[in-house]
């Protein structure tokens, strides 16, 4: 079951790739502008030999780790304040509401004025946009926790810091992990946009920058590719297991 359901994912890109070789055939672009799949995939492994595709993707990664923990601390204890407080939700859900349509890559120039082209300013516009994204479905996930749960907590003598950790947390976990997953893909492409047009942040995008002043449209699929990969692994690698371990530490679902 599991080989056939790999089988049937792998029918779009198989079909991409096979589109891709016949244009190359027939020349229905020009190869600076389209480079043939061999090509990319040599100019893949002269920057994987030469430590190229090491560094850059090192360089995005810690772009991403301390404003995605810092805007995943901050968007839980907010989300459960909002969500758990009809005041604090009446004051700041509408200000959240109106934020969270807003692309974050339009925050940029602003940051930019006053922090200037460094990683500083970077780090700041990732937290933006995944803090936002995190906390809006989490404050969603809080409100979604069964209320009689809640109710037998208290008459349980459960306070109300043993009702969040043992009862509001626990019950929104889905919730909560599709958050993170939903920031973590805005912040993912946030980051390579904002690599892109500050020089001093390195990394993936400021690579397919250079490439494309450069006319070198391999490297350019390349980087795209890394970000494809990059990004499939990390949900498959860290957020699926986490989903699992938790759920099922919890009893959410049963273990195999």
């Amino acid at each position: 079951k599991q080989i056939k359901s790999i089988a049937l994912g792998a029918i779009p890109f198989i079909a991409i790739l096979i589109l891709w070789f016949i244009s190359i055939y027939f020349k229905w672009m020009p190869e600076w502008f389209l480079p043939s799949p061999i090509k990319v995939f040599k100019t893949f492994v002269d920057l994987l030999l030469d430590g190229t595709i090491f560094k850059i993707t090192v360089d995005s990664v810690l772009n991403l780790i301390p404003p995605f923990l810092l805007a995943m601390i901050f968007s839980l204890v907010f989300g459960v304040l909002i969500g758990t407080s009809s005041l604090m939700r009446r004051i700041f859900f509408p200000f959240i509401a109106t934020l969270y349509p807003i692309p974050s890559i339009v925050w940029l120039p602003f940051i930019i004025i006053l922090f200037g082209f460094t990683k500083e300013a970077v780090w700041i516009l990732l937290f933006v946009s995944s803090f936002l994204k995190m906390v809006y479905n989490m404050i969603s996930g809080v409100r979604n926790v069964n209320p009689i749960w809640v109710m037998v907590a208290k008459n349980l003598g459960l306070n109300k810091v043993q009702i969040v950790f043992k009862v509001i947390i626990p019950g929104a976990l889905p919730e909560i992990i599709t958050a993170m997953r939903i920031g973590f893909g805005s912040i993912w492409r946030s980051a390579v946009a904002a690599e892109m047009l500050v020089s001093g942040a390195g990394g993936l995008g400021r690579f397919i920058w250079n490439a494309q002043w450069a006319f070198s449209f391999e490297k350019i699929f390349v980087g795209v590719l890394l970000i494809a990969i990059i990004g499939l692994s990390i949900e498959i690698l860290l957020f699926k297991k986490i989903e699992v371990l938790t759920l099922e530490k919890w009893g959410i679902i049963e273990k195999d």
